[in-house]
C-alpha cells in the first residue's frame, strides 16, 4: 500500500530548499569521506575518539533527496539513436538518475535504518510526461514534492529494524566494523542484476549482423551450445569470443551503474550537509544472505562447482534465471516480454512520435531467438548456474550517510575539514533538538 506524502515543516523545507540551490561545484571540491558520526566510538589506536553525541538517525527528506539522488525516475529517455539497431538494444525508455548501458536500468536500491530495511521499487514505476514537463529547472517546490513521491510511493518493506549484516570478519573488514550500518546511519545498497543486459547484449552478438561464434575457453574452446549454427555459417568462426571474456566485457559496463549510484549520492550528501562514505568491505555473499546472517534475504542456487549463487529475493526482484523460469527458452521469453512492455507506445507517450519510434526499434528474428536460448541452455547445463562466472544478481559496493560530529573534525583535522554548511546541518535541518550552540543532544554514558 503506498504511504501517504508528509508535508514538511516550514525548518525541514528550509533546509531542502537549501541543498537544492548547493551548487554543483561546491558539492564536487567539497566531496570527502566524513566517516565520523555521532553516536560513534573509533575505538583503539591513533585517533581514540567517543562521540558525545546522541545518534540522529536521518529524516524522511533527507532519505529521500539521496533516494532520488541514486535512483530517481527523471522523465523519458530522449531515444536519440540514428539507427534503429539501436533503438532496438533499448530495454526501457525511462530515465534514471544514473546511466545504464542499452537503458537496461539493471540495478535497484535497497536501503537500512534504525526502523527498517527497505526495497526502492522503481521499475513497478511510469514517469507521467506531464508531470515531469510541469517540473522545469529550477522548480524546488516541484522536484520536492517528486522526491518525497518517490520515496513514500517506491519504498518497500522488507524487514522490521536494521538488517543483519556481518558485523566484522570475514563478512565484514574489520576496520570497517567500528562505524558501518550503525545506529543512526542510513546503509544503501545498490544490487544489480546482471542477466537483464547479458542477455541483451547475447541477441546483438548473435544477430544476422555481428555474427559472433561464442567458445567456452574453460573447456577446450569447445562451441557454447551454438555448433549447429557455426557448421551453417550462420556464426562467423573466425569471429569468436570466450564465455569469460564476455562475461568481463559485461561486468565492466554493468558495475559502473551501482558507482554511479553512489558517487550521485556522494554529492548529494554535500549538498545536505551529511556526513558518509562509500565502501567495498562487506562481502556480498552474507550481505545476500548466503552465508551465516539473513542479510537482504536473497535466494541462492547451487552450482555444479558448489558455490552458492545469489539469484533474487523471491517475488520481489528476481534474476533472469532457469530457477525462477524454468527453462533456457522460458528464461528467454521473459526477457523478452519484459523488454517489449517497456517499448509499449502507452509508455513513450511523451513523444510526439511515439508510435513510429518504438515501430522503428529493431526486434530479433526467430533465428536470434533460437541462438540465445541454446546458449542460455549450455551454460545452465555446463556449469549448473546462469551466467557462468557472473552472480546474477551481483553486489560490490555500499553508500553510508549519517549526521556528522563537528566535534570530531574540529579536534582532529585540518580547518576547514567540515564546510560551514556541514558545521550548522543540525541547526539548519533539526532545530528542535538542538541547544543555543546547534549541537544535538549529549548522549548519556
Amino acid at each position: 500500500m503506498k504511504e501517504s506524502v508528509p508535508t514538511l515543516d516550514a525548518a525541514l523545507a528550509a533546509g531542502v530548499e537549501d541543498a537544492l540551490q548547493f551548487p554543483f561545484y561546491d558539492a564536487l571540491t567539497s566531496r570527502r569521506s566524513r566517516r565520523v558520526g555521532l553516536g560513534m566510538q573509533t575505538g583503539d589506536g591513533e585517533v581514540d575518539y567517543t562521540s558525545p553525541y546522541e545518534a540522529v538517525p536521518l529524516s524522511a527528506a533527507e532519505e529521500a533527496l539521496l533516494v532520488s539522488a541514486a535512483t530517481g525516475v527523471m522523465g523519458l529517455a530522449l531515444g536519440d539513436l540514428a539507427h534503429p539497431d539501436g533503438l532496438g538494444a533499448l530495454v526501457r525508455w525511462s530515465s534514471r538518475a544514473f546511466p545504464s548501458p542499452c537503458n537496461n536500468q539493471g540495478t535497484e536500491l535497497f536501503f537500512t535504518n534504525d526502523e527498517g530495511t527497505y526495497f526502492v521499487d522503481v521499475p513497478s514505476l511510469v514517469p507521467d510526461p506531464e508531470q515531469v514537463a510541469a517540473s522545469a529547472p529550477g522548480d524546488h517546490p516541484a522536484h520536492i514534492a517528486q522526491m518525497l513521491d518517490l520515496y513514500y510511493s517506491a519504498r518497500v518493506q522488507i524487514g522490521e529494524g536494521r538488517a543483519d549484516l556481518p558485523t566484522g570478519p570475514p563478512g565484514l573488514f574489520g576496520f570497517n566494523s567500528w562505524n558501518a550500518n550503525q545506529p543512526g546511519t542510513t546503509l544503501f545498497i545498490p544490487v544489480t542484476d546482471m542477466t537483464v543486459e547479458y542477455l541483451n547484449v547475447l541477441f546483438v552478438y548473435l544477430d544476422s549482423t555481428q555474427r559472433i561464434a561464442i567458445v567456452d575457453e574453460a573447456n577446450g574452446g569447445r562451441s557454447a551450445g551454438l555448433d549447429a549454427w557455426v557448421d551453417s555459417g550462420r556464426l562467423d568462426a573466425s569471429r569468436t569470443m570466450g564465455i569469460v571474456a564476455f562475461e568481463q566485457r559485461l561486468l565492466g559496463i554493468k558495475a559502473t551503474e551501482a558507482a554511479f549510484m553512489a558517487q550521485n549520492m556522494a554529492f548529494a550528501q554535500q549538498c545536505l550537509g551529511l556526513g558518509g562514505f562509500t565502501y567495498s568491505a562487506y562481502n556480498s555473499q552474507w550481505v545476500l544472505g548466503g552465508m551465516d546472517c539473513e542479510g537482504l534475504g536473497f535466494r541462492h542456487a547451487i552450482a555444479h562447482d558448489g558455490a552458492r549463487v545469489p539469484i533474487g529475493r523471491d517475488g520481489l526482484y528476481e534474476a533472469f534465471v532457469p530457477e525462477y523460469h524454468g527453462d533456457a527458452e522460458a528464461v528467454v521469453q521473459a526477457f523478452l516480454d519484459h523488454k517489449y512492455a517497456g517499448h509499449d507506445p502507452g509508455v513513450t507517450k511523451g513523444f510526439s512520435n511515439a508510435e513510429s519510434v518504438v515501430a522503428s526499434a529493431a526486434r530479433p528474428d526467430g533465428e536470434t531467438v533460437e541462438l540465445v536460448t541454446a546458449y542460455v541452455g549450455y551454460v545452465h547445463e555446463t556449469f549448473g548456474r546462469f551466467p557462468a562466472y557472473l552472480d546474477p544478481m551481483y553486489m560490490r559496493i555500499v553508500s553510508q550517510s549519517h549526521h556528522v560530529d563537528p566535534d570530531f573534525y574540529d579536534e582532529h583535522n585540518l580547518a576547514g575539514a567540515l564546510p560551514a554548511h556541514m558545521q550548522d546541518h543540525m541547526a539548519r535541518w533539526h532545530p528542535e533538538i538542538c541547544d543555543e550552540h546547534g549541537r544535538p543532544r549529549k548522549a548519556e554514558r
